[in-house]
């Protein structure tokens, strides 16, 4: 067993008493030493860690950081860090070279890691702002990381995917000694997260980017803020008007209406597939309910407010028109049958059943068995529909998975969610979009003394900070006034670094004062 898998067995048993690690050793304000800049070549080092399985060379099409070297590499893992003994697999990860005196960003995905990331680096703006290399990590049982012996998902949890950064994490770190920073959005964010719940001192501070935590099967909360608190007024109230028109409408025909386009558009789809069998669209009443509150969810979590103006049907559009947009749209879109005009998308060939191309069973997967799952607030609509049950996760599973149902264990996330994130003295920055229906499973309570909460009202669900669409250069300069509390990362070479913010205008300039290590805003 190699020494850097030492340590998971150790904190397992710290947290199983459910005390929470809450114990740091960042400090405020850091003044630390310019480490010793390596005469050893980057590319010598890295070929020299132990777990490093191969190593490929690539060039960013579109590099705007101007990173020195890049690198696709595989590691190995053992499929259980408890036990190494019982095997290993191979996990995937891209490098991208700044320098050894540089901070080092690890994005921490909890999806697979395509590779159009490699081209994909000027949209990851903390690792851009803070010329620091970056550390993309691919998380366990998804694309390429997949360990294809366990058909039962037991290793696919929480604790094995922080070991496995952890097992990443303590090697690099020997090659590149300045302040590391682990960051993700949404499940991404939540991993990191993750990650400093299990090992509090490996990353110096940790940014989680509309990350939800949930701490039931069905997670009411979510669909609540849906229904009462995402976007304006005036949105919720036209969200609300079609809700009330489709379901008041169900009763004099609009459920019939919807049935018959379900079997057109099915009978397209199996056409272009050659498939008789496969189901397309759900054809009983909870699907109804249940795609209604979809849409909109989907609209409120990507969208921007001046986007959904454009996106949000007529309250009063034709019946064909309305259900087109609420049920049919994205789906048609996707495989190419949307407008008559529209190429047709050759189907993708079928893998394995457990392995499918789009990569999101794995989710569904933590889901049952850690994560939990938001549900949708139809509480309003009671008068008309009844009392609606959440959609049964298990329609989402394989048949042969179905049993995990029964195996959910929300122990972890609760004490995530009641004792980690209150009370720990690790720095965590939590930012949140206020139209984004994910910030209803935003943290309750933070240690505002080490950590920050922010919730942005242009934001949707993700991570760009540099895109004033969706960050106000207020926020942007907030979330990097607090890594600059504890993190060193001016460059001695340059008194300022320019930051690309996709404007039309003059770009904005981050100016740092070594002295204080605080950044300032000045125009230019």
């Amino acid at each position: 067993m190699k020494k850097y898998f030492l340590t998971f067995a150790t904190v397992l048993c710290c947290t199983m008493a459910l005390t929470g690690l809450t114990s740091c050793t960042i400090e405020d304000n850091p003044v630390n030493p310019t480490p010793d800049v390596s005469t050893t070549p980057f590319l010598d080092q890295l070929s020299q860690v132990e777990n490093v399985i191969s190593i490929e060379a690539f060039t960013p099409e579109n590099d705007m950081v101007g990173f020195a070297e890049c690198y696709k590499v595989f590691f190995s893992q053992p499929i259980d860090h408890e036990n190494p003994s019982a095997g290993t697999m191979k996990q995937k990860a891209l490098i991208f070279f700044k320098g050894f005196d540089r901070p080092t960003v690890m994005y921490t995905r909890g999806y697979d890691l395509p590779d159009h990331w490699k081209n994909s680096i000027s949209n990851l703006d903390i690792a851009a702002n803070m010329d620091a290399n970056l550390v993309v990590v691919e998380h366990r049982y998804f694309g390429d990381s997949k360990n294809l012996d366990d058909t039962r998902w037991d290793f696919l949890t929480i604790e094995q995917a922080a070991a496995d950064h952890h097992a990443i994490f303590q090697p690099l770190k020997q090659i590149l000694p300045k302040e590391w920073i682990s960051t993700g959005t949404s499940k991404d964010g939540m991993t990191s997260l993750f990650y400093r719940y299990f090992y509090p001192n490996d990353m110096t501070v940790t940014t989680v980017f509309c990350s939800p935590f949930m701490t039931s099967l069905y997670y009411k909360p979510v669909g609540t803020y849906l229904d009462s608190e995402s976007g304006s007024d005036a949105e919720r109230e036209h969200m609300h008007s079609i809700c009330s028109r489709l379901l008041e409408g169900a009763q004099e025909g609009l459920f019939q209406t919807y049935l018959q386009m379900c079997d057109d558009y099915t009978a397209q789809l199996r056409a272009l597939y050659h498939d008789e069998a496969r189901q397309w669209f759900g054809t009983d009443w909870n699907n109804y309910i249940d795609g209604i509150g979809e849409y909109f969810f989907e609209q409120f979590s990507y969208h921007t407010a001046k986007e959904r103006v454009n996106i949000f049907p007529p309250v009063d559009a034709e019946p064909k028109t309305l259900l087109d947009c609420i049920f049919f749209q994205n789906i048609l879109q996707q495989n190419g049958l949307w407008h008559e005009d529209a190429p047709l998308i050759p189907p993708a060939p079928e893998e394995d059943y457990y392995w499918k191309a789009d990569g999101s069973y794995p989710y569904t997967i933590q889901t049952v068995k850690q994560l939990g799952q938001y549900c949708y607030d139809f509480s309003r609509y009671e008068s008309l529909i009844g009392e609606v049950e959440p959609p049964l996760v298990s329609t989402f599973l394989f048949d042969q998975d179905v049993w995990l149902c029964e195996t959910y264990d929300n122990t972890r996330m609760k004490d995530i969610r009641e004792n980690f994130i209150p009370s720990t003295d690790c720095p965590v920055m939590f930012y949140y979009a206020q139209g984004d229906p994910w910030t209803g499973a935003r943290p309750d309570k933070i240690n505002e003394s080490r950590s920050m909460l922010l919730i942005g009202e242009l934001g949707t669900h993700n991570h760009d900070i540099n895109n004033p669409e969706h960050f106000s250069a207020e926020d942007c300069q907030q979330i990097m006034d607090f890594l600059a509390r504890y993190v060193d990362y001016s460059n001695p070479t340059t008194s300022a670094r320019r930051v690309r913010r996709q404007t039309g205008g003059n770009l904005p300039t981050f100016s740092i004062e070594p002295d204080r290590y605080m950044i300032r805003r000045s125009s230019k």
